[in-house]
């Protein structure tokens, strides 16, 4: 009775430390491979096995197993400015700049399966300038592709994998904007959102929207509705699987905006809801249903920096805003102005680009400003993973299941392809704290050595009672 007691004396604190433990502890994520390589734009196939990534003047194509491509493509002349790749990562579609008057994209199909340095399956008319990132996407079966970014346009391509020559034209091309810089295409390639300017002076902004895309055909094409509720320059828009639902970031004006029944809409309507924050907003992404919304962008106040000697830089002298992530869940039911996030992270650097998987459960965001950098992995409950420093991440392209992020540079010219550690898979979205990684030989480390410290500890009172006695 006596040596249970004792042995309870041991093994309740223990015990209590095995459960702070489990609370807190979370495996970080395993790089994959990096590559010293400029990367204007990175995109993951959905299956998380392949990635594209536009590199100056270069389109390069690996696998997830090495750093080494598996082919790559150099542009006769000028460079490679975006990228998109289909779900299972057999299209790619490229976005290219030529001069500050020439430039279009270009395709292949069976990427998968191509080696060297292969010419692409076909390419475009030329758009009258560079297709920049933000301005490119394609639908998970490769076989429509969406553009905009020369200025004034958007450009669509339809049966994609059915093309071969060296100057395709559009299936069909929006009206004249003053301005298309962010757009995105559903996941079957029948519903596209963009973000346009529509006037110069005075200065209109708006979401615009078409449906049906993959059937039209001639210009102009003037979208369904065209809402001018976005007060300022989209920085990013994001369309659902099924295209009802649609959400935007704007700039200056510090604001998301969100609409529900996309697809039954029409002329100038209103947002479902919308949220300003005093955010510069930099990224939005939803889920594939449009349940979950993720943003990110920069604002919070200025963080004080010990400057090294000699270094009179703003980041330097503590003039840096600090970053923002901010999450909605439950976002297809929510109505009114502002609509509060339901969580938010603050970071000493800005937001630059946000990634979400397909369920909403897990997400990704980057801070690009300071070195060292960061990148940032939640769960939809608001749980930080994890964090990985990456110096000046500004690119993030997630997996379908969460399970794999690519993330891109800036300034240091790397692009790295991560094991998250975690997966959605097919459970339900989390509702808060730590989910169980992947790797569980790995995150139940920590807890078999606690459990065995245990056992020793309590062999050892065991042997000292009966000492005794």
């Amino acid at each position: 009775m006596i040596t249970c007691k004792l042995m309870l004396k041991v093994l309740v604190p223990l015990a209590l430390i095995v459960m702070m433990v489990s609370t807190v502890y979370a495996a970080p994520p395993t790089q994959l491979w990096s590559d010293a390589v400029g990367t204007n734009d990175i995109a993951l196939s959905k299956d998380g096995n392949y990635v594209a990534v536009a590199s100056g003047n270069q389109l390069r194509f690996y696998g997830r197993s090495s750093s080494t491509p598996i082919w790559t493509f150099t542009a006769p002349s000028g460079t490679v400015e975006s990228v998109a790749i289909s779900a299972n990562g057999d299209c790619v579609v490229a976005g290219e700049y030529v001069s500050s008057g020439s430039g279009g994209i270009a395709f292949w199909k069976n990427a998968r399966s191509q080696t060297g340095t292969p010419s692409p399956t076909w390419s475009s008319v030329d758009l009258k300038g560079g297709i920049f990132r933000g301005c490119l996407d394609i639908s998970d079966d490769g076989n429509n592709v969406v553009a905009c970014g020369t200025g004034r346009w958007v450009f669509y391509w339809a049966n994609a994998k059915g093309r071969s020559t060296t100057s395709e034209s559009v299936s069909w091309q929006s009206i004249w904007y003053w301005q298309v810089e962010e757009v995105d295409l559903s996941s079957d390639g029948d519903y596209v959102a963009a973000g346009v300017k529509t006037s110069s002076a005075p200065a209109i902004y708006g979401a615009a929207y078409w449906k049906n895309a993959k059937t039209l055909t001639g210009n102009p094409q003037a979208p369904d509705w065209l809402s001018t509720e976005p007060a300022d320059r989209v920085t990013g828009i994001a369309v659902s699987d099924d295209g009802n639902y649609v959400a935007v970031a704007t700039g200056s004006t510090l604001s998301v905006h969100y609409w529900a029944n996309a697809k039954s809409l029409t002329g100038d309507p209103a947002h479902t809801w919308y949220y300003g924050s005093g955010t510069y907003f930099s990224s939005i992404d939803m889920s594939s249903d449009g349940n979950s919304v993720i943003a990110g962008g920069s604002g919070r106040v200025p963080v004080n920096i010990a400057p090294q000697k000699g270094d009179t830089s703003k980041a330097a002298l503590g003039g840096v805003t600090g970053g923002v992530v901010y999450f909605w869940s439950g976002a297809k039911g929510l109505t009114g102005k502002p609509q509060n996030p339901t969580w938010t992270y603050t970071t000493e650097a800005n937001i630059h680009d946000v990634a979400i998987d397909d369920v909403g459960t897990y997400m990704a965001a980057d801070a690009n400003i300071l070195i060292p950098g960061e990148v940032y992995f939640f769960n939809s409950g608001g749980t930080l993973l994890w964090s990985y420093p990456i110096d000046i991440a500004d690119k993030v392209s997630i997996s379908g299941d969460g399970g794999t992020l690519a993330v891109g540079t800036s300034a240091a010219n790397t692009g790295y392809l991560l094991s998250t550690g975690f997966s959605s898979g097919n459970l339900p979205n989390p509702v808060g704290g730590l989910v169980i990684p992947t790797n569980k030989t790995e995150i139940l480390a920590p807890f078999l050595a606690v459990a065995g410290l245990i056992v020793a500890v309590s062999a050892v009172v065991v042997a000292k009672k009966r000492s005794k006695d």
